[in-house]
C-alpha cells in the first residue's frame, strides 16, 4: 500500500487541503498537527466513558458489599441491622472514582490508538517537525490512479512538502 504525506506551513493550508480533498470525494485523509484544528472541535467521548465507568463501579461495589454483608457473611454485632447501607457509601464512592480513573486512562489510550511503537509515516524526512510546527495529512490507498489524483490536488495548493511512502 502506498501513501502520500503532504506538509503545510499553516493551519489554513491544511484546512484548504482537507476541503479540496473532500470536494474531490476523498474522505479518508489522516491529519497530524501540533494542536487540534478548530474545525475538529467535536467533544471527546472519554468523559462520558469515565462517568459510566464510575457509576458502574459505584453500583457494582455497593452491590458486592451488600451481598457480602447480608447474604454471604451475615454477622449480628451489637444489634446492628443486617443491611447497614450508610457504611457502604464511602468505600463504594472511592472504588467508583477508581473505576472512573482506570476507564479514563485506558479510554484515552484506546481513543488515541496507543501505544503505537512504529508507523511508516515516521520514516518520512519532512515528518520530523510534525509535533512542533508542521501541519501534515496523509492519504493511504492501493489505487495508483487515486494517489495521482490526490497528488495533483495537493500540488495545486503548493504544500511545503509532498512525499510518497510505503504504508
Amino acid at each position: 500500500m502506498k501513501a502520500l504525506l503532504a506538509g503545510f506551513a499553516t493551519e489554513q493550508g491544511l484546512k484548504s487541503a482537507l476541503q479540496r480533498l473532500s470536494a474531490a470525494r476523498i474522505d479518508y485523509a489522516e491529519t497530524y498537527t501540533p494542536m487540534p484544528p478548530d474545525a475538529d472541535a467535536s467533544g471527546s467521548p472519554v468523559p462520558l466513558w469515565m462517568f459510566v465507568g464510575g457509576m458502574l463501579g459505584f453500583i457494582g461495589f455497593f452491590l458486592l458489599m451488600t451481598y457480602a454483608d447480608v447474604r454471604a457473611y451475615p454477622l449480628d454485632i451489637g444489634g446492628r441491622p443486617t443491611f447497614a447501607w450508610p457504611t457502604f457509601i464511602p468505600i463504594a464512592f472511592e472504588l467508583g472514582a477508581l473505576c472512573a480513573m482506570v476507564t479514563g486512562f485506558f479510554g484515552y489510550f484506546a481513543l488515541c490508538r496507543m501505544p503505537v511503537l512504529y508507523d511508516p509515516v515516521d520514516e518520512c524526512e519532512s515528518f520530523r517537525e510534525a509535533s512542533r510546527n508542521g501541519w501534515f495529512l496523509t492519504v493511504h490507498s492501493d489505487d495508483p490512479e487515486l494517489l495521482d489524483r490526490v497528488r495533483s490536488t495537493l500540488q495545486a495548493l503548493d504544500p511545503a512538502s509532498l512525499e510518497e511512502f510505503s504504508a
